[in-house]
């Protein structure tokens, strides 16, 4: 911790001190100041933990903990509490409930299994220390003493430091620190990425966020249509709440709203593709390899979903990309193929685009005009030429042939997707797939292939109960249809959405998918001057990813010289 302390020390000096006479002699002190306090009020330099969670605590786990000094936290029913003076005998726990202290109130809500949940330094001593067990009883005002056999908790949370994400947070934290000293005047530079319209669902009277809705749709002419999987929802559930709502420097045009539910039977699996298409798929098999630069197989990061992700972060390829090559086994007589995958984008890819606006400076503005009046199959031409999304293809006789593409997703979380392939033309048996991208543009954390054929489901189109803008107007009938028709989220607002569930077969689940169109546009205010000698440039395939990797050196470069000024100390 005092090697890291140390390097964060030099990094302030590198940048605050020069930008100080620069200040000084421009008079620019203004523009410092402001770094200044986006670098620390950002996301920078956080911490994060997975909450382990299980559904059951043996007695001999809590007698440890305890030993531990670990602090209890008891949520009941209707009710949290705090738990002090703790034994356990016979499968019984015992102690006093206390009132919660401030430190201990700020990670009551955090849903099941989530491996990386954010924390800043301050409360990190207190919120790795805490076990958190859930209980169907109510508390009575009344007690103070508490006993509970063991067996009465229906879940158990140890929280615990996720190591990968917090590494990963600080060098992105230092990364932006790096890339945001080279332009003073563009304050704008560790804003990361895309935020898109974020979804918030109703765990128990407390909005849990769950993704971000149609990310990479920044102008009306890439308006597209998002299928979302509510994970989080029981497939049991009678009624469920989300809401979505504005994000920061940004304002939302919502053109449709829609909640499906997707009755399968159990043990089958559904998706959703970017077209809507509803695919089933039951267990995939993992690729025999997964081939980066030709040659390091890493099949081991891809097998399953655990946040061990690869970052595309090799070599550039023929085509100017990074990619990973894929091979599975296929049986003989297949025509189709179900790819699957788990990933998000990018922290540092949005930093990137971010540096790209940058670039137009104070022309940005004329730009973005153009760009809603341009022709959206242009608009995806360049996207793809760029490889931007996650382009697919597959090997043939007659070389590489491309599939299709999975849509920009954002940053602020992962999910699921799926893309059913075409194989009756590949003779043999294996599957070839390819997977590129700009680089460090996505992290994929899992890659399976599933090749059987659609299970039987249902689809029912739920009919909210309540619609409600944060401003109390009633938008059910504007969200009914996908037309010109827009609900305008600016600043702070959010829609409400409330349904009731029909309930399902005895036989059945379901998974619930909330299905919304609509665009979105940054408002940030970028200033300077248009840098058209590096916009030329992206005119061309493969520009970003060239971009990607200048700036992804600059910041390695700063790196070396942190590390020598630690090594000589």
């Amino acid at each position: 911790m005092k090697k890291f302390n140390s390097k964060i020390s030099a990094i302030a000096f590198l940048i605050f001190f020069p930008l100080l006479i620069i200040a000084r002699k421009k008079k620019r002190a203004v523009y410092v100041f402001a770094l200044f306090i986006l670098i620390t009020l950002s996301s920078c330099f956080l911490s994060f933990y997975r909450t382990n969670t299980k559904p059951s605590i043996a007695a001999a786990d809590a007698s440890r903990l305890s030993s531990e000094n670990k602090y209890f936290i008891i949520h009941f029913s209707n009710s949290t509490k705090g738990l002090e003076n703790i034994y356990v005998k016979n499968d019984t726990l015992y102690g006093n409930l206390v009132h919660l202290t401030p430190e201990h109130s700020k990670n009551l809500n955090t849903e099941a299994n989530r491996k990386t949940v954010r924390i800043r330094a301050k409360d990190k001593k207190y919120a790795l220390i805490e076990v958190h067990l859930y209980t169907a009883a109510q508390l009575n005002n009344n007690d103070s003493v508490f006993a509970a056999a063991m067996s009465s908790f229906n879940r158990a949370d140890v929280y615990e430091l996720n190591k990968g994400a917090t590494v990963t947070n600080h060098v992105l934290s230092i990364a932006g620190i790096v890339i945001a000293s080279g332009a003073i005047i563009s304050l704008i530079a560790f804003a990361i990425a895309c935020n898109c319209p974020q979804v918030y669902v109703d765990n128990n009277g407390a909005y849990n966020f769950t993704s971000g809705l149609y990310s990479g749709a920044v102008y009306s002419t890439l308006e597209r249509t998002d299928y979302l999987p509510l994970t989080t929802v029981p497939y049991n559930a009678k009624d469920i709440s989300y809401k979505i709502a504005n994000a920061k420097n940004e304002e939302q045009f919502i053109n449709k709203v829609e909640l499906l539910q997707v009755n399968h039977a159990t043990g089958i699996n559904v998706l959703a593709d970017r077209y809507g298409n509803i695919y089933s798929y039951e267990k995939t098999t993992a690729p025999t390899s997964a081939l980066i630069d030709n040659k390091n197989d890493i099949r081991n990061v891809l097998t399953q979903t655990d946040e061990q992700y690869y970052s595309f972060d090799n070599n550039a390829n023929k085509n100017g990309f990074s990619d990973v090559r894929l091979t599975f086994e296929k049986p003989s007589g297949v025509n189709n193929a179900k790819l699957v995958i788990h990933a998000r984008n990018t922290y540092w890819g949005g930093l990137v685009h971010k540096e790209f606006i940058n670039l137009f400076g104070d022309e940005f503005e004329k730009w973005r005009a153009k760009q809603e009046k341009a022709d959206p199959k242009d608009l995806e031409k360049w996207q793809t030429d760029q490889a931007l999304p996650l382009m697919v293809y597959i090997k043939t006789n007659d070389g590489w042939k491309f599939v299709d593409y999975f849509q920009l997703i954002g940053n602020t979380a992962s999910r699921d997707m799926i893309m059913q392939i075409d194989t009756r033309n590949i003779t043999g048996n294996t599957i070839e797939l390819k997977l590129e991208t700009a680089y460090r543009f996505w992290d994929m954390d899992f890659a399976g292939i599933d090749y059987s054929n659609n299970s039987s489901f249902s689809v029912n189109i739920i009919k909210p109960s309540q619609v409600i803008k944060s401003d109390s107007t009633d938008e059910k009938e504007v969200l009914l249809n996908s037309d010109k028709q827009y609900v305008h989220l600016i600043n702070d607002e959010f829609i409400t959405f409330k349904y009731s569930i029909p309930a399902t077969s005895n036989n059945a689940e379901a998974l619930y998918f909330l299905v919304s169109g609509g665009y979105y546009h940054n408002l940030e205010q970028i200033t300077g001057k248009a840098n058209y000698n590096e916009l030329l440039k992206f005119k061309q395939q493969g520009a970003f990813d060239k971009f990607s990797r200048k700036k992804y050196k600059e910041a390695q470069d700063v790196a070396m010289i942190m590390k020598q000024i630690n090594s000589n100390q």
